[in-house]
């Protein structure tokens, strides 16, 4: 390979690298805030500059090419006028900073650049891909040429065909389509990324909202219900226990709207130091009428007493409320609900276990999406607010089930000493 060549191709991948980190810190990342794009494509951009501008081929005594006009370009096109004067400014500066002659033949081109195409850098973010790559192709070249041309009139020399002059035209141009190519793939993935993200958001907002929309219609059409049959019921009894079955119904329609304020509100109110032990307890000794009817005995076989973590005591105990519940709600036919809290190697270990209907793993993987729930009249809220607040004081829940066998949720904190 000739020594032109592989400088030319050396100053191609001076070019792609920087195109590259751009993607790796800021469009895939988003590390990068959107008010520092700008600085950090200009940097990004005067780095390929000054690298192309420090390997250069030599052409004429004096004059010198190298592939410093593509990244001006793709800046004065993707950037502006903003973007081409730092660009601009970093060539005059490094390229007197090199020294020697035909300083002038780099002045007269760049200038040409700077003035002419961040005219058309509104006009190009509308063209179509295949015409954005046309068009960067004929810039490239022109400004090759110019710079072929203009460095035989300043030289003295007749414009000839030359080998160097031949690779330095087509490498130009080659490489400007590869790097506009790269571009505008990565630009339209970070966009289509951006939008998968916001329509996936709205996915969950809409089934959120349909979940409650429907569980909050159907308690309020049966108090509905039972308030006009009050209208005409006369027997005492009747009337009592129709107002027991609305008074029922809106309750479960308050429990699902607290659901969903407690879902929208993650944080934690209040952080303090809690000993988990003391909370299962709590949540246990809450839940035992409620296991009475569904003949269901919670056991607690081993809670430390050394068992802190640091949390929401509120939100701690809706979590081990709602594990609970819907432990003793999976025993249809009775059963039995260990308790277990242990401090092993400075983590809070929490085993709550169950003889219920189990799940399947598919089920499992469900737990914690909005509106999925096992149970027929279950919202899964409840899971869901269960996974975001063990999430938000620092613990993991991890879940284990057999289909007629029960559950077991594995919950860890770490330990508060």
């Amino acid at each position: 390979m000739s020594y032109d060549l592989e400088r030319l191709l050396v100053n191609t991948l001076f070019i792609l690298l920087p195109i590259f980190l751009y993607q790796v810190f800021w469009l895939d990342k988003n590390s990068i805030k959107t008010e520092w794009n700008r600085p950090f494509l200009i940097l990004l951009l005067s780095l390929s500059i000054i690298l192309c501008m420090t390997f250069p081929i030599p052409f004429f005594p004096g004059f010198l090419f190298d592939l410093r006009q593509i990244p001006f370009i793709i800046g004065a096109l993707y950037g502006g006028y903003k973007v081409g004067i730092w660009l601009f400014l970093s060539i005059i500066v490094y390229r007197l900073f090199l020294g020697e002659s035909g300083l002038y033949v780099n002045f007269i081109v760049i200038s040409l650049i700077f003035i002419c195409i961040p005219l058309i850098h509104r006009s190009f973010k509308n063209l179509k891909f295949n015409q954005k790559i046309l068009l960067v192709i004929l810039l490239s070249e022109i400004s090759a040429f110019l710079t072929i041309f203009l460095s035989h009139i300043f030289s003295g020399t007749v414009l000839q065909y030359e080998q160097i002059s031949f690779n330095y035209f087509v490498i130009q141009g080659v490489s400007m389509a590869l790097v506009t190519y790269l571009m505008e793939t990565m630009l339209k993935g970070y966009w289509i990324r951006k939008e998968l993200l916001r329509a996936e958001k709205m996915n969950v907002v809409s089934q959120i909202a349909a979940s409650i929309s429907h569980e909050v219609k159907n308690p309020i059409t049966i108090t509905q219900g039972f308030v006009e049959l009050l209208e005409d019921e006369e027997d005492h009894e009747n009337r009592k226990e129709f107002v027991g079955f609305a008074l029922e119904e809106l309750n479960r329609a308050k429990t699902i709207i607290d659901e969903f304020l407690t879902l929208a509100k993650p944080d934690l109110d209040s952080v303090e130091m809690i000993n988990i032990s003391h909370e299962i307890g709590y949540a246990a000794n809450l839940m035992k009428p409620y296991a009475k009817t569904y003949s269901v005995k919670i056991s607690m076989k081993e809670l430390d007493e050394d068992c802190f973590i640091v949390g929401d005591r509120q939100k701690i105990r809706q979590c081990f409320v709602n594990i609970i519940k819907n432990c003793i709600e999976a025993m249809e036919n009775g059963g039995e609900l260990n308790l277990q809290a242990i401090n092993k190697n400075n983590k809070i270990l929490i085993d709550i276990v169950d003889t219920g209907i189990g799940m399947t793993s598919t089920e499992i993987s469900q737990l914690g999406n909005p509106y999925y729930s096992t149970k027929e009249k279950g919202t899964g809220l409840g899971m869901m607010i269960v996974f975001n607040a063990i999430k938000k004081m620092n613990g993991e829940i991890k879940i284990e089930s057999e289909k007629g066998k029960g559950t077991r949720f594995m919950i860890s904190f770490p330990y508060a000493a």
